[in-house]
């Protein structure tokens, strides 16, 4: 194959490449995306993280760092010194129950 020929190629391929992503742009500036998600049932949430409590499972969260200065002025050089490694957990294969 001759220089010309494979240079066309390229150009082709890269060509559908760049028409495909176009493609995905467009969808998703569409609304498509959120169509898709609600299709296959996938859920996103935007709302900021409370804590929950159910009867099967216990989930907590919060906010970790919400002023990251503050953290930054809290981690002296000293504190950073006296600082202890926090526990790992230890789990026993019999402690572990896989549920479908």
């Amino acid at each position: 194959m001759d220089q010309t020929r494979k240079m066309w190629a390229s150009a082709a391929v890269v060509g559908v490449i760049v028409v495909a992503g176009a493609s995905v742009a467009a969808a998703a500036s569409a609304g498509k995306l959120d169509q898709v998600a609600r299709e296959t049932r996938a859920v996103v949430e935007k709302a900021t993280p409370s804590p929950t409590t159910t009867d099967d499972d216990i989930v907590v969260s919060h906010e970790v760092n919400p002023d990251p200065r503050e953290v930054i002025d809290y981690w002296t050089d000293q504190r950073l010194q006296d600082a202890e490694p926090m526990p790992m957990p230890m789990v026993s294969a019999g402690d572990v129950i896989l549920t479908e």
